[in-house]
C-alpha cells in the first residue's frame, strides 16, 4: 500500500513539472500604453566639450597637442570637429602621442572619432595631431574637441546630447521601434542619426520622436512615443559610396559627374553590365534597406523622375522632384526583393521623364 501511495505522489509531481506556470500578463494578455512606457527606455549619447576652437599650422611630423591627461572615466570616444573637410590624407591622430600609435584621418571628413573604451584606465594621456607632409593644406581649424559618453554614461554628466539613440524595453511584447524614419524589430535598437546645422556650420537642436509599437500576447497593438533632442555629433555617420567616391584611387576606374538624358533608362540603371554609369548595388545594401543619398547639382525646374527596376515591371516612386544638394531615396522591402541579385535581379533604375541635372555621387550612411 505504501508503495502505491509513493508512486501516486511521484506521478502527481511529474504532471506538475510538465505543466509550468506561464507569466500572467495583466488585463487579459495585454498591457496599457502607460505600462509599456514605464517598462521602456530611450536615451541619447552625452557629449562634453574639452577644447575650444583653434587654428594650427603643422610642420611635417611635428606633434600638435590638443589636450593632456584628459579624464575619461565612462568615456566612449574623443571626437574632433574640423571647421572644413580635411583636404588631404596626411593628417594623423593619436591618444598617447607615442610614435607607433598614430592613425590616419581620412580625406574629406570634417568629424573624426577616436575610440576610448577602458584601455586608458580612465585617463587619456594626450590628444595629438600631426601632418606627415609639408603641403599647402598644413593649416587647419579645429572647431572643438569633445568627450562622448554612450548608453552607459555616468549619471549627472553635463554637456549636450549626441547623435546616437538607444532604445530598449522589458515589456512582454513583440516590439518595433521607429527611429528617424527607420524601423527596427526587437526589444533593443540603436541608430546613429543626423544633426542639422545652421549657415555658420554650427549644430542646432534636432528633434526626433521615437515611436515604440508593441504587439501584446492577445493581439492588442499599443504605441508609446519618446521625444528626444540631438545637439552634437558624438559618433559620425560614415559615408559608403556606391558612385563618385572622392577618395577613389588614381588606379581605379574614374566615376565622374554626368548628366543623364530624359527617357534614357540605361543612364541611371544600377548595373555593371546593363547600365551606362552606375555599378550594381550589393545585396547587403538592398536587404539592409539602406537609404540612398544622391548628391546632385544643376537641377532644372522641369525635373521629373521615375524610380523603377531595369525590367520596367514595377514603379517604386513616381514623379519625384529633386533639388540641388542631397536627395534621399529609401530602399523598400519590395525594391530589395525585386532588384537584388539574391532576389529577382532586376536592378534598381532611375529615369528622367523631363528636365536635367548633374549626378555627382551616390552613397548611404551608417
Amino acid at each position: 500500500m505504501k508503495k502505491i501511495i509513493f508512486l501516486l505522489v511521484i506521478a502527481v509531481c511529474a504532471i506538475v513539472a510538465c505543466n509550468p506556470v506561464h507569466e500572467d500578463i495583466s488585463n487579459g494578455g495585454h498591457i496599457t500604453a502607460d505600462e509599456l512606457k514605464a517598462k521602456s527606455t530611450v536615451v541619447v549619447d552625452k557629449v562634453i566639450k574639452i577644447a575650444e576652437q583653434t587654428t594650427v599650422t603643422a610642420t611635417a611630423g611635428a606633434p600638435i597637442v590638443l589636450g593632456e591627461n584628459v579624464e575619461a572615466k565612462d568615456c566612449e570616444g574623443i571626437v574632433i570637429y574640423f571647421a572644413e573637410a580635411i583636404a588631404d590624407s596626411y593628417w594623423e591622430v593619436s591618444l598617447t602621442g607615442e610614435e607607433n600609435s598614430f592613425v590616419s584621418i581620412p580625406k574629406n571628413v570634417s568629424i573624426y572619432r577616436c575610440e576610448v573604451g577602458s584601455k586608458f584606465n580612465g585617463v587619456v594621456p594626450k590628444i595629438v595631431l600631426k601632418h606627415t607632409q609639408d603641403t599647402e593644406a598644413n593649416t587647419i581649424t579645429i572647431k572643438g574637441v569633445y568627450k562622448t559618453y554612450g548608453r552607459q554614461a555616468a549619471p549627472g554628466k553635463e554637456g549636450k546630447f549626441g547623435n546616437v539613440i538607444y532604445c530598449s524595453t522589458s515589456a512582454p511584447v513583440n516590439a518595433k521601434w521607429e527611429i528617424g524614419g527607420k524601423e527596427f524589430l526587437g526589444n533593443y535598437a540603436w541608430k546613429k542619426v543626423s544633426v542639422k546645422w545652421d549657415d555658420n556650420g554650427d549644430y542646432v537642436n534636432t528633434p526626433y520622436n521615437i515611436v515604440l509599437t508593441a504587439l501584446c500576447a492577445d493581439g492588442t497593438e499599443i504605441k508609446a512615443e519618446f521625444p528626444v533632442t540631438c545637439q552634437e555629433i558624438s559618433n559620425p555617420l560614415v559615408k559608403y559610396y556606391i558612385y563618385g567616391d572622392p577618395t577613389r584611387g588614381e588606379d581605379e576606374e574614374p566615376q565622374p559627374p554626368f548628366k543623364p538624358g530624359a527617357w534614357d533608362a540605361a543612364a541611371m540603371r544600377f548595373s555593371s553590365t546593363e547600365g551606362a554609369h552606375l555599378p550594381t548595388i550589393s545585396d547587403e545594401v538592398y536587404f539592409g534597406l539602406k537609404t540612398l543619398i544622391f548628391d546632385v547639382s544643376d537641377v532644372t525646374p522641369d525635373f521629373d523622375l521615375k524610380v523603377m527596376n531595369g525590367w520596367w515591371s514595377n514603379t517604386y516612386y513616381d514623379h519625384v522632384k529633386w533639388k540641388d544638394g542631397l536627395n534621399e531615396l529609401p530602399i523598400t522591402e519590395t525594391m530589395a526583393k525585386e532588384c537584388a541579385k539574391g532576389g529577382e535581379g532586376r536592378d534598381l533604375d532611375l529615369m528622367l521623364y523631363s528636365g536635367s541635372m548633374t549626378l555627382k555621387a551616390v552613397y548611404y550612411e551608417e
